[in-house]
């Protein structure tokens, strides 16, 4: 054939044309139309290729492919090497393997270790979990069976309506493709799910069991609600906000009047937001739980309850303060509405 071939060696399998010259004494074998060569279990395919005998570099450009078993990268332009096995990708660069694709400007694909380096609006496509994982810059890393981006990156999943969709933003990203699918948003996180918007330093996102681990000044506001702490757990059933459960320091805070600066408040060591049809439930308080809550019937001001106990519970209708349980230990006041005197919170 016309480029010399053994084990592991490039073997040119066809071309509609074929000749070589001499170009600033580098001999180079031009190829058109229909291309076709093999290195092993690599099968490369394009509509004009360039060889470079002392490089041992194969330039493809045109309609690229590069098939191994399942796998196939496609661009415009490759540079292949021959002795490496490395793949230079540019402009409209996508690899598709079962389960997983991958679309980015610039790709550098490492066929002795399955590694991948991509920049350049880079997308990663879970399939079967409907992820995906965007940002400027990444790497796929099959031995820790993981990819990651950085810059900008964010990851979306979609439920199966599109109409839940949950949003993660952070500086870097890591995705693990194992058994259990999770990911890793690291440095200046938001989440978004819905009427949801919670932010911290660092989360977990357990793809299978739907459950979210925020740590480092985690913070969350659901419609008028916010809650906050030292660690928090995000719970989701089928793509919708079920429980926030914050630990250590616990608050949850709502604006009961903005302009005259009222909020109710519930302090604890554990909180429990129970969330149903996107609307707050309940709301517990567990150990040294104190509450402020500003009570209403209808529009009428009802007074101020101010309690602490081991135990408290507030039930909510279509999100407003219905009643308030307090269990075990308990010590309150009631400040009528038309109390003048000083209030004191517990």
């Amino acid at each position: 054939m016309a480029v010399p071939h053994s084990k592991s060696r490039l073997e040119l399998l066809h071309a509609d044309v074929s000749r070589g010259m001499l170009q600033n004494n580098t001999l180079q074998r031009i190829l058109e139309g229909n291309v076709h060569a093999r290195q092993d279990s690599l099968e490369l395919f394009c509509d004009r290729a360039t060889y470079y005998e002392q490089q041992k570099k194969f330039v493809l450009t045109g309609t690229v492919r590069i098939v191994r078993g399942q796998d196939t990268l496609r661009a415009n332009t490759v540079n292949y090497f021959e002795v490496s096995k490395v793949a230079i990708a540019e402009k409209q660069v996508y690899v598709n393997r079962p389960g997983q694709s991958l679309r980015c400007d610039y790709l550098e694909y490492y066929y002795k270790t399955d590694q991948a380096r991509a920049s350049g609006n880079v997308l990663v496509h879970d399939t079967e979990k409907r992820v995906f994982l965007s940002g400027e810059y990444g790497e796929y890393l099959p031995s820790q069976k993981m990819s990651y981006v950085e810059k900008k990156s964010h990851l979306w999943q979609l439920d199966s309506a599109a109409t839940d969709t949950m949003h993660i933003y952070s500086r870097r990203m890591e995705y693990y493709f194992g058994d259990s699918r999770r990911a890793i948003a690291m440095d200046s996180v938001h989440i978004y799910q819905g009427a949801l918007h919670a932010t911290c330093d660092s989360a977990v996102y357990y793809l299978d069991d739907e459950v979210a681990l925020l740590e480092k000044k985690p913070h969350a506001i659901q419609e008028n609600n916010e809650i906050f702490g030292d660690v928090m757990r995000l719970k989701m059933h089928n793509f919708e906000l079920q429980q926030i459960v914050v630990k250590g320091h616990a608050q949850a805070v709502s604006v009961e009047d903005s302009l005259l600066e009222k909020e109710n408040k519930l302090e604890g060591r554990e909180i429990i937001m129970y969330i149903s049809n996107r609307k707050l439930q309940e709301l517990w308080s567990i150990s040294n739980a104190r509450s402020f809550y500003y009570l209403k019937e209808g529009e009428t001001d009802k007074g101020i309850n101010a309690a602490s106990a081991d135990t408290i519970k507030a039930f909510f209708v279509r999100s407003e303060l219905d009643s308030i349980l307090v269990i075990g230990g308990a010590q309150g006041i009631y400040y009528p509405s038309d109390y003048k005197g000083p209030i004191r919170q517990e």
